[in-house]
């Protein structure tokens, strides 16, 4: 789960602050800088992602490790065999398809969300939020239900004779990687779409423009960046995922993260690290072309978009343009297309969720389509001795510690980076954002190889500092947005008549972010209570947390006593996410960051 974008260019310069009076000026007398207040965050960023990446290094080159000889070799090895090519390859194909789906599905939602108002603003942001905020294997179960042979999707292609082998396949991985890759797409697209002139495309249009030419001459530049930053996201997700391929691959699907986890069950480190760092190389090669991209289409004004305008006017381009002008338009239809494309993609985006509500109150001691009867009796099996109370109330524990902690250093972070200028301002941002860079797989190995390496054993310590390092890229990047929207002249105001340093933060600055510090809140919980990828290979005895508990107990046989945790894991965050949007627009807060 994820909301933050990781396209650093994203975050505007730091506004002129004036350093007379104000909070600025208060730490500057108790010799607190910038660095003093970023430092903590940096340091668990640096350690926690900086310190999987060296040992993964050592492993591979076979300094660490007594199986294979100090060396290149084992690059070599698999760099030459073609199996290795094969699977990377399906993986690579896989994650663009994913990628490519998601932005068509994602882009008209976007628009279609940015017309919308009121409570249907506020249900159609709820529908994009859910996938995000629902447990992972949570979410992949209801897949799972979906797509089995005898399953919901093939009793409706059965009607017309289309059914469809999909679980256990490529393309059931890729489908349920889709659900998780729009809401990527559409957060941070609705936000540039929120904050497009509607003036200009209305200009157009009255000047005779064709709605296709309008949105590839005005809007479509306006929002390639968030839409390259979102397509970014998703694909370093699909690259990387661990538990969505295991889950609904049922152990028949060899991809890149499945292959990494089979080395790590005959202790073969040294292959182990190789085969993660090229994951790792390839995702860092896409993010630096799709960065680059990005900083060129920024440029809206630069002599290089000149340029492209020039191209665009082009004969061929301009030929195009004129050809679509004699075009109808498409009023007639639109209300209806949006009407039909908004009820489609709330069903793909809430289905999983419902079926697994059915599945938690179905009297059925099997899960099934149908329904045999209403009953609670699952829900007092998953709570009784032997059930999910204990890994639950292991996973709450940790989450709280994680966002605590999360909390005090991002928000001291994410304030210096706002009010401060200083050298090196975006490689700090670059450097904090740097864990969602890692695919999960390459992290987790990552993760274990370190703390094989120190010695330690399984503890909740090991496990919150893994979860510190997943939450606190996403905390920064809500808490800078939102101190991005206060306007600095207030806190000086305020302390140019009295109030001191802390007392302009807690009545003045706090107040006013409170919409991003909530979103902040609630999305670093989740994200710290729905982690899997890592816990899955650090978990151990106590240290089980829910996620990896219910991920045993259901990958291979489900039961409707994990399906009844699950649903209610659904009700309280539908019961949490719909008044929290309606009153701070969490999810917008989310895009935004």
């Amino acid at each position: 789960m994820s909301t933050a974008s990781i396209d650093t260019t994203a975050v505007p310069p730091a506004p002129p602050v004036p350093t007379g009076t104000g909070i600025v000026a208060g730490l500057r007398r108790i010799r607190i800088g910038p660095l003093g207040l970023i430092g903590p965050a940096a340091a668990v960023v640096l350690v926690g992602a900086g310190g999987p990446l060296v040992v993964l290094v050592l492993y591979s080159l076979g300094i660490l490790g007594d199986k294979e000889p100090a060396g290149f070799g084992v690059y070599t090895e698999i760099l030459t065999d073609r199996y290795y090519w094969e699977i990377y390859a399906k993986s690579l194909k896989m994650s663009a398809a994913v990628t490519a789906l998601s932005l068509i599905i994602g882009m008209p939602l976007a628009f279609i969300i940015s017309k919308s108002r009121g409570w249907t603003r506020t249900l159609l942001m709820c529908a994009i939020v859910m996938p995000l905020m629902v447990n992972i294997v949570v979410r992949n179960l209801g897949w799972v239900i979906i797509i089995t042979d005898s399953g919901v999707l093939n009793r409706i292609l059965g009607v017309v004779g289309l059914e469809q082998h999909i679980l256990g396949t490529v393309s059931g991985i890729g489908l349920v990687l889709v659900h998780v890759g729009v809401p990527f797409i559409v957060l941070p697209m609705l936000t540039s779409i929120d904050r497009l002139d509607r003036a200009q495309v209305e200009a157009a249009r009255a000047l005779g423009a064709h709605p296709i030419v309008a949105f590839w001459r005005i809007t479509l530049p306006r929002i390639a960046t968030s839409a390259v930053a979102g397509s970014t996201l998703v694909f370093i997700i699909a690259m990387g995922s661990l538990v969505t391929p295991r889950f609904l691959g049922q152990g028949k699907v060899t991809i890149v993260p499945t292959l990494i986890v089979q080395q790590t069950r005959t202790y073969r480190w040294e292959r182990t690290a190789v085969l993660s760092l090229l994951l790792f190389a390839i995702v860092l090669t896409y993010a630096v072309i799709t960065q680059f991209v990005s900083g060129r289409l920024s440029h809206g004004r630069s002599e290089r978009a000149r340029r492209r305008g020039r191209l665009l006017r082009g004969r061929p381009v301009t030929g195009l343009a004129t050809a679509l002008n004699r075009l109808p338009g498409m009023e007639p239809g639109q209300l209806v297309f949006r009407r039909v494309y908004m009820f489609v993609s709330v069903v793909f985006l809430l289905f999983p969720m419902i079926v697994i509500m059915k599945a938690g109150f179905d009297s059925s001691p099997t899960i099934q389509v149908g329904f045999d009867g209403f009953t609670l009796q699952w829900f007092a099996d998953a709570f009784s001795e032997g059930g999910f109370r204990d890994e639950l109330l292991f996973s709450l524990r940790l989450a709280v510690f994680a966002v605590v902690i999360s909390l005090v250093i991002s928000m001291a972070a994410s304030w210096a980076i706002a009010r401060y200028r200083f050298p090196g301002r975006d490689a700090v941002i670059s450097l904090l954002m740097s864990p969602l860079l890692i695919p999960q797989a390459s992290l987790a190995i990552g993760f274990v190889l370190l703390f094989l390496w120190l010695g330690t054993s399984p503890s909740f310590e090991r496990m919150l500092f893994a979860h510190l390092v997943v939450v606190i890229p996403y905390m920064c990047r809500m808490l800078v947005s939102a101190f991005e929207s206060v306007d600095a002249q207030m806190e000086e105001a305020a302390s140019s008549l009295g109030a001191r340093p802390l007392t302009v933060f807690r009545r003045v600055t706090l107040p006013l972010i409170k919409p991003g510090l909530t979103s902040a809140v609630l999305f670093g919980f989740l994200v710290s209570f729905d982690e899997a990828a890592i816990s899955v290979l650090l978990a151990s005895g106590d240290t089980t947390t829910f996620p990896v508990k219910l991920l045993a107990a259901m990958e291979f046989s489900p039961t409707p006593v994990g399906a009844a945790v699950s649903a209610l894991l659904i009700i309280v965050i539908t019961g949490l996410l719909i008044p929290l949007e309606r009153k701070f627009g969490i999810a917008s807060n989310a895009g935004g960051g």
